[in-house]
């Protein structure tokens, strides 16, 4: 139950754990058997490692040691595009990842949302690709856009020519999840991205958009518009990107900007929720270095994505980070009270700029005084820690506003949070760590890591607890509801200067 609110082709221009013969395909449905192989890449075994390895070395682009953490890469045919290709995955070469979502345009499918593959393996003429069906499952079981529409993955290319690159570069033992863009808005993309986010903090996770650039300009055309598009895509901002593609901008003379626009749109949302993201152009060119065409062309281009911050399961708030936070919730709970203006200082730390969920909890006398938050991360979390701390002095409907004469006896205390991760059994929740938000229909209930701790509840206590929060019966969560989970780093203002 999901409970959350929140094409033609005309030119192929346009892990292997196991051995080719090692499965069969079972006709149930759970694998996913090459249909492209012979077409837009060789479907001998041996031909296909040859030429991939072979674009690959031929790369001249070598990994510096960061951490990559997303790319954009091309789906054409090897004759065109591998090169290109090539040289994002000559990057990633020798790495290891345990998940690997491969996201990408539907070419033959008209469908609305996004569809994750619901089976076991891809299978390539290199041998067959485990689906990671746990991360699958969640992503559609989590967002409301999300299912599986067989048809949008039986005859769809994009996902398929990135698998036989993934087996000859990366570490073997990674698994995949193929999703397939239909028609979707970019809120949908951006929620998508923060439930990815939430699985990175468990695994190793590489995001791959794949894309080819424009289609069917001349090739000086290309060379505008795929530098527009490129400069769009590396400036980070997902919303800018989506207006600068729309169909409304195309020249005459061009069919699309990048046919895998939304997949790009999905990366860009993904990247954006990490600190420190650089991104780098590695290579462009088009199909007439290969066709000879220059009258009718597709533009291709390979881009990486890399953090220079350690993985989502070590962030952490710095303590001038944290001060800075307490700060900022004093001084926005004052403005608040006293009827004053307040605007966030010019000079946040960079840190605090890094879209953030958190919630702002007030006691007074250690007793609590209000508590308010956001749990999605659509804002800076300064902002996000401003905001809710107004809205937990002033909109608590459980309080009364805070007055003057309580400013002085306030404690404040900040929580911020990972993004939610649909939790499938309720076993798996950990009291100390995880915190629980419960939704049923337009019911739901939150409460923060901290709170089982500070009442002293086991697991079932915590569950039924959350349960009563959100106005169900205590042990609603054995039933027809969905559970979420997440994490946060919570301080006070006795706490604000100690190591976590």
């Amino acid at each position: 139950m999901r409970a959350f609110i929140i094409f033609a082709v005309v030119l192929f221009a346009a892990c292997g754990n196991s051995s080719p013969g090692d499965e069969e395909v079972s006709g149930t449905g759970r694998v996913r058997p090459p249909v492209v192989a012979g077409m837009f890449y060789p479907s001998d075994p041996v031909e296909l490692s040859n030429m991939v390895e072979g674009l690959i070395e031929a790369s001249v682009v070598r990994s510096t040691g960061g951490t990559i953490i997303a790319g954009v890469v091309p789906h054409a045919g090897y004759v065109y595009s591998g090169g290109t290709a090539a040289d994002f995955f000559s990057l990633i070469d020798g790495f290891e990842f345990d998940v690997v979502v491969l996201i990408g345009p539907s070419h033959r499918a008209a469908f609305q949302g996004m569809s994750v593959f619901d089976g076991d393996f891809y299978l390539t003429p290199l041998g067959r690709v485990p689906v990671a069906a746990d991360v699958a499952d969640r992503l559609r079981e989590s967002h409301p856009a999300a299912s599986f529409i067989p048809a949008a993955h039986e005859e769809e290319h994009s996902l398929e020519v990135q698998i036989p690159f993934l087996q000859r570069s990366i570490e073997p033992g990674f698994r995949i999840v193929p999703i397939v863009t239909g028609y979707t808005g970019a809120n949908e993309l951006q929620y998508m991205a923060e439930l990815i986010l939430a699985e990175a903090y468990n695994e190793k996770v590489l995001v791959l958009a794949s894309s080819d650039l424009s289609h069917f300009p001349t090739e000086s055309l290309a060379g505008v518009v795929d530098s527009l598009t490129v400069e769009a895509i590396l400036s980070g901002d997902m919303n800018q990107f989506l207006q600068v593609t729309s169909e409304e901008k195309l020249p005459a003379g061009l069919d699309t900007f990048a046919c895998g626009r939304l997949p790009i749109a999905l990366v860009m949302a993904y990247t954006g929720l990490y600190p420190g993201v650089t991104s780098e152009l590695l290579s462009s060119t088009t199909s007439a270095s290969v066709s000879g065409d220059h009258s009718r062309v597709v533009g291709y281009a390979s881009i990486a994505f890399e953090s220079s911050e350690p993985e989502p399961s070590e962030w952490s708030i710095s303590e001038e980070g944290r001060e800075e936070l307490l700060e900022i919730a004093i001084a926005s709970v004052e403005a608040a009270v006293e009827n004053t203006g307040f605007n966030l200082p010019d000079d946040i730390s960079r840190e605090l700029l890094i879209p953030r969920g958190a919630f702002v909890t007030l006691k007074r006398n250690g007793r609590l005084r209000g508590c308010i938050g956001s749990m999605r991360p659509i804002r800076p979390v300064a902002e996000t820690v401003s905001l809710m701390a107004r809205s937990a002095a002033m909109e608590d409907p459980r309080f009364m506003p805070v007055t003057p004469g309580e400013l002085p006896d306030l404690e404040y205390e900040i929580s911020v949070l990972t993004p939610l991760q649909i939790l499938g059994d309720w076993h798996d929740v950990r009291v100390g760590t995880d915190g629980l938000m419960i939704s049923d229909r337009n019911r739901s209930g939150v409460l923060l890591p901290q709170v089982p701790v500070e009442q002293g509840w086991n697991r079932v206590e915590f569950l039924e607890g959350v349960c009563l929060k959100a106005g169900l019966s205590p042990d609603a969560y054995l039933g027809e509801v969905t559970l979420y989970r997440f994490q946060a780093q919570v301080f006070g203002e006795d706490e604000a200067y100690s190591e976590d």
